[in-house]
C-alpha cells in the first residue's frame, strides 16, 4: 500500500520527466533555429536570446507546435509527443483535484501511483526520443561548423 510520501515522490519524479521533455523540446527548437539562421557561422546573440526568451515563455503544447514548424517529425513520433503533452497536462492540471478522495485510502493511493507510473512512462519515453533528436541536431550543427570552418578562405 502506497503512503502519501511515496505518492508525492512519484508525482515529483513524474513532474521531472515532464520538465526534462519540455527542456529537450526547447533545446531542439533553439538548435534548429540556430542551424536555419546560420548562427554557427554568423553568431547573433540578440536573435538567439530572443528565440530563447520566446521558448521560455511557451507552453509545452506551443513548444511542440513550434518544433513541428522547424523540424520534420514523422507521424509516430508526433503521436507520441502529442500523447506526452496530454500526459503532462493531466499531471499538472488537476491531478490531485481529480483524485482528492482517492488519496484518503490505501487502494486509492495505489491507483494514483499506477496512474502516475503510466504518466511517467509516457513522459520519460517522449523525453528520450526528444533527447535523441537533440543529439542528432547537435551532431549536424557540429558537422556544419566543421565544414564551414574547414573551407579554404
Amino acid at each position: 500500500m502506497a503512503t502519501r510520501d511515496q505518492l508525492y515522490a512519484k508525482f515529483g519524479i513524474t513532474a521531472e520527466a515532464a520538465q526534462l521533455f519540455e527542456v529537450e523540446l526547447g533545446t531542439l527548437i533553439l538548435c534548429a533555429k540556430g542551424l536555419k539562421n546560420g548562427w554557427h557561422v554568423f553568431p547573433d546573440a540578440e536573435a538567439a536570446q530572443s528565440a530563447l526568451d520566446q521558448i521560455d515563455r511557451s507552453t509545452l503544447g506551443n513548444l511542440f507546435s513550434s518544433l513541428k514548424a522547424c523540424v520534420e517529425i514523422n507521424e509516430d513520433i508526433s503521436d507520441r509527443f502529442v500523447s506526452a503533452v496530454r500526459a503532462r497536462n493531466r499531471l499538472n492540471h488537476g491531478f490531485f483535484e481529480r483524485n482528492h478522495l482517492k488519496i484518503q485510502t490505501d487502494e486509492g493511493r495505489d491507483a494514483m501511483i499506477a496512474d502516475l507510473e503510466n504518466l511517467h512512462d509516457e513522459l520519460f519515453n517522449a523525453w528520450q526520443i526528444a533527447s535523441t533528436m537533440t543529439t542528432c541536431a547537435m551532431q549536424a550543427l557540429e558537422e556544419a561548423c566543421a565544414n564551414e570552418f574547414s573551407k579554404p578562405a
